[in-house]
């Protein structure tokens, strides 16, 4: 066993791989569309890195991610295009490499808290959370789908930084050191702002483990010595802020995170106080027991809104609030679990709504959080005396949560495996239901798609896209009017977006409506000018008109915003042969 630990970094790196590497040959599916593929400033691959840091996360993506600024991740997606374009193997196999980095760093992070608390046994103990972390179920939505990479990223770089904070000792701890922590952890707030915590995190792992964090004493109010130690732990925690300024002077006014909050928006703040102690007990729950895994729509389902205090209410904090007393009472007595669970709850402080953000609670919130969790667990397993009977159970547990990872991660495999397996989480949820519908359209499957379709409209009426898919499950099964009319409803909805006469133009060119086709396509492009798929489509359809240059140029713009789109280039080779 002993020499097994001495590698136990290859472990934890095959087993951060195993579960996971079904997902490289998986297509985009989720938010991969408008964040990463659809993107406009990622398809400009690396040539756009100023305009990366300059636009919002949302750039190319809809209202309701409006106020994010992640522009570190925006661009790994973008060098990723540049190399590939839209093959998806790239892309997952950045974000499986980034999650094998993050559990060796849970694994180094641990190896050195528990040098600290329970040196014995340190070695064990670092083993155990990083294996726990590289096979947890509820890290799935972080890798399986491709936007989750700012949930990888960020954490990389946010222990990264913490790992250099922690280092060394005395003169060895210099201001470059510091430096060198502050600058990694810039990057990992502008992959993604939730890390911003990090300096709360440091502080909670100094307090509890100051021979871990290279602090000579005890930080401590009651001595002076006590209080120079803590001015020093403060300081230091004062200075990892200043990874902040990047991502206030880049991303400008206004501050804060003015995420649009799709559940919450109207709701009392005294509601949102309730259901908030619901969301933190499910996040307990995903830690401990990562039975039931969905979408951010299960979650929104099955997490109900508390309006007042109730036998609710008792319950949800009762199943966390006693942890977190606990571990505030035992800290000085056991600094390792108690370090890792308050670490858990800090890390959460970003998502708890105590400012808007855009959903309920979401399984990939999880990944920077979890490592607490994990650190929490493995300390407690390796308190436990080590024989074959505790190996053994350790090996089963991570056999069986590999099972479930794996099992989830299949789930991913398309987008029709991912929305039908969501949709008995959230039978009248109006995006599992549209999206649904989309995966059934795309196969053809219009029939499948109506009755989906009804329940979307039924549910929101004025879901523009579901209106949308509705013209195009009736337009392919031939019903012309109503395809019609579902178009221009969906028009009506949202005359300022460009994807309601996307469809209708590519209607009117099916009824043979070429010169409509090319008007409408004209107005959606005033509204989305760097939308590829707009300039493409008109170039077919100028073409068909006879409209030798109009189409070229339409082919050459569509190119100039998506150097990877082919359909644009076969008709531009297609016309090669014409007159100018």
């Amino acid at each position: 066993m002993t020499k097994l630990l001495r590698r136990s970094w290859v472990l934890v790196a095959l087993v951060a791989i195993l579960p996971f590497a079904q997902t490289l040959p998986h297509p985009p599916v989720f938010d991969d569309g408008w964040a990463v593929v659809e993107n406009p400033l990622v398809q400009g691959g690396l040539r756009n890195a100023a305009r990366i840091f300059t636009s919002s996360y949302n750039y190319g993506g809809p209202e309701t991610t409006g106020g994010l600024f992640r522009p570190v991740t925006t661009l790994t997606f973008a060098a990723n295009y540049g190399l590939h374009g839209r093959a998806p193997g790239g892309y997952h196999i950045v974000n499986l490499l980034l999650h094998v980095a993050a559990s060796l760093l849970v694994l180094f992070l641990t190896r050195r808290l528990a040098l600290a608390a329970m040196p014995d046994r340190a070695p064990w103990v670092a083993f155990v959370a990083g294996i726990l972390f590289a096979v947890h179920p509820g890290h799935v939505e972080a890798l399986a789908p491709i936007v989750g990479r700012k949930e990888l990223l960020s954490t990389v770089f946010a222990l990264g930084s913490l790992l250099v904070a922690i280092s060394g000792r005395g003169a060895a701890r210099s201001l470059g050191r510091l430096a060198s922590a502050v600058g990694l952890l810039a990057l990992g707030i502008l992959s993604n702002e939730g890390v911003a915590v990090m300096p709360l995190l440091y502080g909670i792992v100094a307090v509890a483990l100051p021979g871990a964090a290279g602090i000579g004493g005890r930080p401590g109010l009651r001595d002076a010595a006590g209080r120079s130690v803590l001015l020093r732990v403060v300081t230091t925690s004062a200075a990892l802020l200043i990874a902040l300024v990047p991502y206030l002077v880049l991303r400008g006014l206004p501050l804060g995170v003015p995420i649009e909050a799709q559940w919450l928006a109207g709701v009392p703040r005294s509601t949102v106080t309730f259901t908030t102690s619901r969301i933190l007990a499910e996040y307990l729950r995903i830690f401990a027991f990562p039975t039931f895994l969905g979408t951010d729509f299960a979650y929104s389902a099955r997490v109900h809104l508390i309006r007042e205090p109730g036998l609710d209410l008792l319950l949800a904090t009762a199943a966390w609030l006693p942890v977190v007393m606990a571990s505030i009472v035992f800290l000085r007595r056991f600094p390792l679990p108690s370090a890792g669970l308050l670490w858990s709850f800090a890390a959460l402080l970003p998502v708890l709504h105590f400012f808007p953000i855009g959903v309920l609670m979401a399984e990939r919130l999880t990944y920077m959080p979890s490592v607490g969790f994990c650190i929490a667990a493995a300390a407690l397993i390796g308190s436990i005396r080590r024989s074959h009977v505790v190996v053994t159970a350790v090996f089963i547990l991570v056999v069986a949560l590999g099972i479930r990872s794996a099992v989830r991660a299949a789930d991913w495999r398309s987008d029709l495996a991912l929305w039908e397996s969501e949709l008995p989480k959230a039978p009248n949820d109006v995006v599992v239901n549209n999206n649904l519908a989309v995966a059934y359209s795309s196969r053809g499957e219009y029939r499948k798609a109506i009755p989906v379709l009804e329940t979307a409209i039924r549910v929101a009426p004025g879901y523009w896209r579901a209106h949308v898919n509705m013209g195009i499950a009736a337009q392919g099964l031939g019903d012309r009017e109503k395809a019609r009319e579902a178009y221009l409803k969906a028009i009506r909805m949202t005359p300022g977006v460009s994807s309601p006469l996307f469809f209708y133009a590519r209607f009117q060119a099916e009824e043979g409506a070429l010169a409509g086709a090319v008007a409408t396509l004209a107005a959606a492009r005033r509204i989305a000018p760097e939308e590829a798929r707009l300039a493409t489509a008109q170039g077919q359809h100028l073409a068909k008109l006879g409209r030798i240059a109009e189409a070229r140029k339409a082919f050459q713009e569509a190119l100039a915003i998506d150097q990877a789109d082919a359909a644009a280039r076969r008709g531009l080779t297609a016309l090669s042969s014409a007159p100018p």
